[in-house]
């Protein structure tokens, strides 16, 4: 057990856990696939969470190389692993809701932080005189950049939703 621990076995284990555990990934399928049409504030609902993930990891890879533009980078790579959580969890329908989504919310974590790091990687730097963040620093930026914007969407709907009702209240007065 000694070894484990001296090792750097625990966190790795912890990692895991937490990554595929989080109750706050169980909530992050923003939009509710059932008979109701989607909202069209869902979409600008989703941009704002993807860039607070953004600030997010910009802010916890601050102390390391990072491409210029990076923001620009990151929504830039949500175009792509988005529609692939949207896919995977169409995949797993079959499956536990909450189940699909933690899976499919730890494969994107994973990708998101291999993505992340090959950017830092090969990507022109802004800041050339720093160090490369390491594979386990991105992924561990992705999965903390992720849990922030599970838990910035449901905010934003609430507020989204305060809104309409004051504006419905103000339009049936008058």
């Amino acid at each position: 057990m000694n070894g484990v621990i001296r090792d750097g076995g625990i966190r790795r284990i912890g990692f895991w856990a937490v990554l595929l555990l989080s109750a706050v990934s169980l909530k992050a399928n923003p939009i509710d696939i059932s008979q109701e049409p989607i909202p069209h504030a869902a979409i600008f609902l989703v941009a704002f969470a993807i860039l607070a993930e953004a600030v997010c990891i910009l802010l916890l890879l601050r102390r390391w190389r990072t491409p210029r533009f990076f923001i620009l980078w990151l929504m830039g790579m949500h175009l792509l692993t988005y529609p692939a959580f949207l896919g995977l969890l169409w995949l797993s329908i079959g499956l536990h809701p909450a189940l699909a989504v933690a899976m499919g919310e730890g494969l994107i974590v994973l990708t998101e932080g291999g993505l992340i790091y090959l950017l830092c990687r090969f990507a022109p730097s802004a800041k050339p005189g720093l160090p490369l963040p390491s594979a386990s620093k991105s992924l561990f930026a992705s999965l903390i950049g992720n849990i922030c914007s599970a838990v910035v969407f449901p905010l934003l709907m609430i507020l989204y939703g305060l809104i309409a009702s004051f504006i419905e209240a103000a339009i049936s007065r008058s």
